[in-house]
């Protein structure tokens, strides 16, 4: 049985009326901070963010940074490896082996659209509370990239973006 529970959620970031109307080079810029500063974005869920390093692949030359989060609910820190795939892409894993995409597309119209994808595992869980996870991670994951698109456009508005 797996015990990985795998979610994506998609939102147009300038949906009709959304001011300020956000660039992909902002939207960029923004999950370049999200690195560094994720409480930034998801407060509900990370508390702080710690870089423990920074480097560059030398195979793909895309930049990676080690940090650590503390995560608000269960005060447990996770140190996680992030890659930067500029400008559509960044990757998170976990030492368990959890992966977190964000992910910036481009839809037919050139509409921008934020999409997380995640690969949460949960190893040694029941059927029925992986269910249960997966219930909690899909409301999570909707208030991830909804609360993103919301700081990103108020970090425009105050010019910190």
């Amino acid at each position: 049985m797996s015990s990985t529970n795998n979610i994506a959620f998609t939102a147009p970031i300038n949906p009709q009326g959304a001011t300020p109307v956000l660039t992909s080079e902002q939207i960029w810029n923004g999950l370049l901070l999200k690195i560094r500063s994720a409480e930034t974005f998801v407060p509900g869920a990370i508390q702080t963010t710690k870089v423990i390093s920074d480097s560059v692949n030398p195979s793909t030359g895309n930049p990676v940074t080690v940090r650590e989060v503390l995560f608000r609910e269960t005060q447990k820190t996770v140190q996680e490896t992030v890659t930067a795939f500029d400008p559509t892409r960044v990757d998170f894993e976990q030492p368990d082996g959890s992966k977190i995409s964000n992910v910036i597309s481009q839809g037919a119209n050139g509409e921008l659209y934020m999409t997380y994808i995640f690969e949460w595992r949960h190893p040694g869980v029941s059927k029925v509370e992986l269910a249960a996870l997966l219930e909690k991670e899909k409301k999570m994951s909707q208030m991830a990239v909804e609360g993103t698109i919301k700081v990103l456009r108020e970090l425009v508005e105050e010019k910190k973006l």
